[in-house]
């Protein structure tokens, strides 16, 4: 099931504003000549009368924000970052949905889907939160993000990045696919200064920055990853603490056009070929993920 969240908003640009802002004052003074300036109080009425006279004049710009929700896995993606939108959309939901509510797919939530049952104990142990809110899972556990990171660093740099699809999706398990960090990291640490942040970007030959900052006990908390299956290609900045997928880039794929298609059947196609590949996408995360954990859990269970 896919749908469109939709904001329409009216907004002056800020140099229209300050334009007709000019114009006003100017009037005012000129109907005011014991004046040299305008009052700041009168000023903000000015600015709130211009400001509220532009708007009337002004249409709506829409924005849509796109969700798809899998109904058989009960998984709902929603294709922004935008905290604001994201409330305003959990909001609507609840209020259409009478006794449903969206609950976020932390990491520890997303581990405990993806690994089996003998590992479950292992990563019940290693769970650092006191209580299950997810607050405090996702705050307490942040070591998820930042460890499977760093795996990947490592697993980049001195692996082949060949790995096997382990969950369920529309690969069949057993087949194999690429995955590897490059050109942009961003880490963070924390000193009596405060916290502070690193971005490394460029092609990552060697990772000589990013191990300079670990080295200085900065954490990985964000990283571009590539996937690869076949001639296939996935691109996503993962963010860390809530598993994230900024510019989440699927293959393309082309609507054709001739005489010879339907266009209303080419566009049904289309569609779900962009599932397909969305769903194929989140899969080989997801086993890239599992196979961390297997590894993590096993050592250190």
């Amino acid at each position: 099931m896919t749908f469109t969240l939709r904001r329409d908003r009216r907004r002056v640009p800020a140099g229209l504003l300050k334009a007709h802002l000019e114009r006003a004052e100017a009037e005012f003074l000129a109907a005011n000549p014991g004046l040299n300036r305008v009052p700041k109080p009168r000023r903000e009425e000015l600015r709130d009368a211009v400001r509220g006279a532009l708007l009337a004049k002004t249409l709506p710009t829409p924005t849509t924000f796109d969700a798809v929700w899998d109904t058989r896995r009960n998984l709902l993606t929603l294709a922004t970052l935008n905290g604001q939108v994201i409330e305003e959309f959990e909001a609507l939901f609840k209020t259409t949905f009478d006794g449903l509510r969206l609950v976020t797919l932390h990491p520890y939530a997303r581990a405990q889907q993806s690994i089996d049952e003998a590992l479950q104990p292992a990563l019940t142990k290693a769970n650092q939160a006191t209580n299950d809110t997810v607050l405090d899972l996702i705050q307490d556990n942040r070591w998820l993000g930042w460890e499977f990171l760093c795996w990947l660093v490592d697993r980049t740099m001195n692996t082949d990045s060949n790995y096997k699809v382990n969950v369920d999706g529309p690969a069949q398990v057993g087949e194999g696919f690429v995955a590897y960090i490059n050109d942009r990291l961003v880490l963070e640490g924390e000193d009596e200064e405060g916290k502070q942040k690193v971005t490394v970007a460029g092609p990552q030959n060697k990772f000589d920055e990013v191990l300079a900052a670990l080295e200085n006990r900065k954490s990985i908390c964000e990283a571009t990853l590539y996937l690869e299956k076949e001639e296939l290609l996935w691109k996503l900045t993962l963010k860390g603490e809530l598993f994230q997928f900024g510019s989440f880039r699927c293959p393309s794929v082309k609507l054709e056009k001739d005489d010879m298609v339907d266009e209303e059947r080419e566009k049904e196609a289309l569609f779900l070929e962009r599932m397909y590949l969305l769903e194929s996408g989140l899969q080989l995360f997801d086993s890239l993920f599992a196979t961390f954990l297997q590894q993590h859990l096993t050592k250190n269970g």
